[in-house]
């Protein structure tokens, strides 16, 4: 019974010790993100990310791998978090071409919603930093591969235009959809996020699918 009593306490110990590493890693990258946005990648010391999780600088090297670890950290929650996932799996169960779009097109919003302080952070220190350059490469691949696989889907549907391959397909949503193209229109033009959202996509429709 002894033993038992033990091994129930060295849980309990280790389930807060889990917890307790959790929120201070949660904290050190709220700390960055915030900074980040802020000061930039390049303008934020660690020790400034330390004192605003009230954590030593040593924790966020040790829990977070400092500054890259953390740009990389926050580059995988926009890029590889399970809202993508979610995203791809519901424009496979659309049935056509259009309502994939559609799906898409809410996608994008999502995206943005959640993650559209963190890309022109990457983006901006891409431009100066070589760390942040292999990320910011890295994103855009993640993008890519996506969009070929939901290109995929819209042809075997047989909506996609016959004389368009699957990459110069992927390629123009990309590039009406891209964070920036979606930034002018909705931010800088005053369209707001639904019109922005719902004037590319007739753009993408246009230039994709079959009349």
């Amino acid at each position: 019974m002894r033993a038992v009593g033990l091994m129930a306490a060295d849980d309990r110990f280790r389930s807060r010790r889990d917890e307790y590493a959790e929120a201070t890693w949660q904290a050190v990258v709220t700390a960055a993100r915030e900074l980040f946005g802020e000061a930039g990648y390049s303008g934020t010391t660690v020790q400034q990310i330390a004192r605003r999780a009230r954590v030593s600088p040593a924790t966020v090297y040790a829990q977070c791998g400092g500054k890259k670890g953390l740009l990389k950290t926050l580059m995988d929650a926009w890029t590889a978090g399970p809202l993508v996932r979610e995203i791809i799996e519901a424009c496979a169960a659309a049935r056509s071409g259009a309502e994939k779009l559609h799906v898409l097109a809410d996608g994008y919003v999502a995206i943005y919603q959640a993650s559209g302080d963190i890309i022109p952070i990457v983006t901006d220190a891409a431009a100066a930093v070589p760390d942040a350059a292999e990320f910011l490469d890295t994103a855009n691949a993640r993008h890519h591969e996506a969009l070929i696989e939901i290109v995929a889907q819209i042809r075997e549907t047989g909506d996609l235009k016959e004389d368009l391959s699957d990459e110069d397909a992927a390629w123009i949503i990309y590039y009406h959809f891209r964070f920036e193209q979606f930034e002018l229109v909705a931010r800088n033009m005053g369209w707001g996020e639904d019109r922005a959202r719902d004037w590319i996509r007739e753009r993408v429709e246009l230039a994709l699918l079959d009349a």
